[in-house]
């Protein structure tokens, strides 16, 4: 079905480069590379990547993709494949755009005995491909018509980067305490890059740096989480050697029920054999663990373990 189809779309992300002129007109979903100027009616939604009318029950939902994956999509997009996924297409153009083209389809799906309106964007752009999808009732078809939709449609943009405060949005847990730290990256959707100091591209022995990432699993026996916690220690600190731990003990922070495990440890920046000294906590949770690290050469570590405790003690779930 054509709504399994979409699900499948939020899977993917990439990152395109085009944003054309009159961008400023232009609405970009949370955290999504692709926009364009909606329908009258439509708000960028707050449960998935693009825009919904709540009076009509209609949505855009909208994706980036890599430019390799356009081949295999315009092949699932004939119109042979749309009525296998229960779509009876009555419309097929292409629509050109000053960096590229697009596929634009539209066709009736009945669902559960209602009928919907689908239309669908298959953008192929320098940077790669954009995937938008449209779903409108049949009751809201006198709306939302195929020529509002294919107007809307018809101002898709691209941005090159996607803000970091939309990109930490997307992370599934807040920092409710920088303590002086600040953000400078995120990793995919799972983590934020902090630092101390005036560069945004900090090497490890330059400035105090502190990272945030949630990952599945962890082991639920309190006996095997020490040792998983030092298996964890060495992951993603290729820029320190001779790393030498110097303590580790299981704490219970704020009284709170999730047990975390503290390690703390000395090394030595990769290239420069500046001491450095670590911390890592580990908090642990129902198939799930947080991991948390802090680095700072021997001299600034006075300063920056409070900063870094700080932030720890700030990380929470996000509502």
């Amino acid at each position: 079905m054509m709504l399994r189809f979409i699900a499948f779309l939020l899977l993917f992300t990439a990152s395109l480069g085009w944003v054309p002129a009159g961008a400023a007109e232009l609405v970009f979903p949370l955290g999504s590379h692709v926009g364009l100027v909606p329908p009258a009616g439509f708000v960028a939604s707050k449960r998935f990547p693009g825009f919904e009318d709540p009076d009509t029950q209609s949505s855009i939902v909208v994706a980036t993709l890599p430019p390799q994956a356009y081949p295999s999509l315009e092949a699932s997009v004939t119109t042979e494949a749309l009525k296998k996924q229960g779509v009876v297409e009555d419309k097929r153009e292409t629509l050109t755009f000053a960096e590229g083209k697009a596929l634009f389809v539209v066709g009736y799906e009945e669902q559960n005995g209602q009928k919907f309106r689908k239309s669908m964007l298959l953008g192929q752009l320098p940077e790669g491909v954009a995937l938008v999808a449209v779903v409108v009732p049949e009751a809201a078809v006198k709306t939302h018509t195929d020529d509002v939709v294919r107007a809307s449609l018809s101002t898709l943009a691209v941005r090159a980067v996607v803000p970091l405060d939309e990109q930490i949005a997307l992370v599934p847990f807040k920092l409710t305490d920088l303590s002086g730290l600040r953000p400078v990256r995120v990793l995919g959707n799972a983590g934020v890059v902090l630092t101390e100091g005036a560069s945004d591209t900090p090497a490890a022995g330059s400035q105090p740096m502190f990272a945030v990432t949630i990952g599945q699993g962890g082991p639920e026996q309190a006996a095997e989480r020490a040792n998983y916690a030092r298996t964890l220690l060495t992951e993603g600190l290729g820029d320190v050697k001779d790393l030498r731990v110097i303590s580790g003990d299981m704490l219970r922070l704020g009284g709170g029920t999730s047990p975390t495990y503290e390690l703390q440890a000395e090394a030595k920046e990769a290239f420069t054999d500046t001491p450095m000294k670590l911390v890592q906590w580990v908090r642990f949770g129902p198939g799930t663990h947080v991991r948390m690290v802090g680095i700072a050469r021997a001299d600034q570590w006075t300063a920056a373990f409070p900063h870094f405790r700080a932030v720890r003690d700030g990380v929470a779930p996000r509502d």
